[in-house]
């Protein structure tokens, strides 16, 4: 389940709106827009997986038309009133935090979205100011033996070319905590981690795609170091 706290609130920070009122129409705009595109069993993956506040603007009945790639865009920016630029940050801010809370989601999400709206949403990263039609340089896959090399530096951390993931013990009233501190490390990095909690623990897997590993998933494992030993410490 994503929580709603984090999805509003991280669609507000990553769309630098002014509070979560602001945000909650820009998720349920780019959710709404976004169901039309979708096969109806991921429509129902993406509703159950929405916190009750959001859920309904994915619960469509899929009769109207799918807005495929420029006009998924200016759906969202006729929704809003904004203009088709800010409507295509804004749509990339909702999908990143989706990544963020699910990234199993936001996998079959990409895979099942038509080419044309991913080619139109992917050069998005960059406030509207500062938007460049340019798509940012990808990150490099790592070899099996660089990850290795890597790991020998993260000793908390397993893993392969394909991801890492690293498991923490802590008593229970500090893993959100350690949870919601790693969440926001990964949004200041346009990153995420997937979390699996469990009686007294809580993991984190990172990964590049569907099964790589790059360079910015090492830095944010040192972050994920960084904060379990804040946490833990009880800062």
């Amino acid at each position: 389940m994503v929580r709603y706290e984090t999805l509003v609130e991280g669609v507000r920070d990553r769309a630098q709106l002014d509070s979560g009122a602001h945000a909650r129409p820009v998720v349920e705009a780019v959710l709404n827009t976004l169901a039309h595109e979708l096969p109806h069993d991921l429509r129902e993956r993406l509703a159950d997986a929405l916190p009750a506040k959001v859920e309904p603007a994915a619960d469509v009945a899929g009769t109207s038309p799918p807005r495929i790639g420029q006009a998924f865009v200016d759906q969202v920016g006729e929704t809003l009133g904004e203009p088709p630029e800010r409507a295509r940050y804004l749509a990339m801010a909702v999908l990143r935090e989706i990544r963020a809370a699910d990234a199993d989601l936001a996998e079959a999400l990409h895979e099942n979205m038509p080419p044309e709206t991913l080619q139109v949403l992917e050069p998005a990263g960059d406030p509207p100011d500062v938007a460049t039609t340019v798509p940012p340089e990808r990150p490099t896959r790592l070899t099996a033996d660089e990850v290795g090399a890597a790991l020998r530096a993260l000793p908390d951390w397993t893993g392969d070319e394909t991801g890492i993931a690293r498991t923490v013990s802590l008593p229970e009233d500090r893993i959100t905590p350690l949870v919601d501190q790693v969440q926001r490390e990964a949004r200041d990095m346009n990153d995420h981690a997937h979390v699996e909690r469990g009686s007294g623990t809580v993991t984190f897997r990172l990964r590049t795609g569907s099964a790589s590993v790059t360079e910015p998933d090492l830095t944010l494992a040192r972050r994920v170091d960084a904060a379990v030993t804040q946490v833990a410490s009880g800062g």
